[in-house]
């Protein structure tokens, strides 16, 4: 949710900067474009910057996660660095159908064999992602619990309460979003491989107990995303 928030925010802002008006939604800005505004480069500039500005954040992410080992902020920086570089390969993924990269495609032009080319590489990077974190994540299962059992515990149950919850949060939501919700649950796939193909180090990792600043991140979130669902209006 927080990644999703900052995405499209990243959209609305830059539209607030171009000088086009905008609503901000849960899951896209609408935007109030005049004719004269949608023949220059601003609808690519804005298509570009949730996901340009996701992979900036979950980069940023990753840089504080590797300087965070052993303490408790190192789970919630790595979820961080994931769902923020994925959202960037993922909306790659996606240039050949819909999304904002779609939609800078074909104001660019960019043959369709240019595209399915852009789309390979984006699942692909998106399937490595989840792969590498599956290999991270692995650590965190205790050492007394098999690994099976701990991947189904540390990967399986939260993509399955997870995505239950993002959904329930952000209803009423059009369909297509909601399948594409469950579409990006599908790549925990390769979390579970990669930590299925892991062995287990020595590394002292903090508990995954939940902590009072989980909650209330949680609860910012929701009521950020209530907002949205209503519509604000990004007005220049």
């Amino acid at each position: 949710m927080l990644t999703t928030i900052l995405h499209e925010l990243a959209h609305a802002a830059t539209a607030f900067a171009l000088g086009v008006r905008s609503t901000l939604f849960n899951y896209f800005a609408d935007l109030h474009i005049t004719q004269i505004q949608a023949a220059t480069n601003r609808p690519v500039l804005i298509s570009v910057a949730g996901p340009l500005f996701c992979l900036a954040f979950g980069i940023l992410s990753w840089l504080t996660f590797r300087r965070a080992r052993g303490s408790v902020a190192e789970l919630p920086l790595l979820y961080l660095s994931v769902f923020g570089v994925a959202t960037f390969f993922g909306n790659l993924m996606s240039t050949s159908f819909v999304g904002d990269f779609s939609g800078a495609a074909v104001a660019l032009r960019l043959p369709m064999t240019v595209r399915y080319a852009i789309t390979a590489i984006g699942g692909v990077s998106v399937a490595a992602i989840h792969f590498w974190v599956g290999r991270e994540l692995v650590q965190w299962i205790p050492a007394h619990i098999g690994k099976g059992a701990g991947m189904l515990g540390i990967i399986a149950l939260p993509m399955v309460l997870g995505t239950a919850g993002v959904i329930l949060v952000n209803w009423p939501m059009p369909e297509a979003s909601a399948y594409a919700r469950v579409a990006e649950a599908s790549f925990w796939l390769f979390a579970a491989v990669g930590a299925l193909m892991t062995r287990r180090d020595s590394r002292k990792r903090a508990g995954l107990g939940l902590r009072w600043s989980d909650g209330a991140v949680t609860l910012l979130a929701v009521l950020i995303v209530r907002l949205m669902v209503r519509g604000i209006p990004f007005v220049p």
